[in-house]
């Protein structure tokens, strides 16, 4: 009986512990939703990034195209890991309207250059610095990003669609549009 009540009472703890465990892991969507500059529906304020090839790139560039915003850098492995679906998403799509915009975020620009010549992507690379004593980049902090990988997706229009969606609802957007 008493067996039975400790392992009833450590069961209890344990089940306690991990909800507030979980209640303290922050939620990306959650904390952007929150962000005035990412809303669903909404356009993004305007931006201007650097190109690869030392280019500005502005937002008014992308309109009138779906587009996927993807936030990357070179030693996050999560957002190298992604980058044959993009590949696969981009060569399906492009044709139809779909243009991808990388966004770098990166403190060594030898790295983000090498990350770029192997993975060989065939859209646009921007990169976005870091500010002086920020924990993030400009446009990072502008629109209230935390960490990457994170993406957002647009429509035609310049609207927010889909804030950091995963593959499958990306791949189901794109499908829709699209495929008609």
């Amino acid at each position: 009986m008493k067996k039975t009540f400790l392992m009833l009472l450590i069961l209890a703890v344990l089940v306690v512990k991990g909800q507030h465990a979980l209640a303290l892991i922050p939620k990306q969507i959650d904390t952007v939703q929150t962000n005035p500059n990412l809303i669903v529906g909404k356009a993004l304020p305007a931006f201007t990034l650097r190109g690869a090839d030392g280019r500005s790139v502005k937002s008014s560039a992308i309109k009138g195209r779906v587009v996927l915003i993807d936030f990357w850098a070179s030693w996050c492995v999560p957002c190298r890991a992604a980058i044959p679906h993009l590949k696969d998403l981009y060569s399906q799509y492009h044709q139809s309207g779909f243009e991808i915009l990388s966004v770098s975020i990166y403190q060594n620009s030898k790295a983000w250059k090498n990350a770029m010549l192997k993975e060989a992507m065939p859209w646009q690379q921007t990169i976005d610095k870091y500010e002086a004593g920020q924990d993030a980049s400009v446009m990072m902090n502008l629109l209230g990003i935390q960490s990457v990988p994170f993406a957002i997706l647009l429509d035609n229009e310049g609207k927010l669609i889909l804030i950091n969606p995963e593959a499958r609802s990306i791949d189901d957007y794109l499908r829709k549009t699209f495929t008609k």
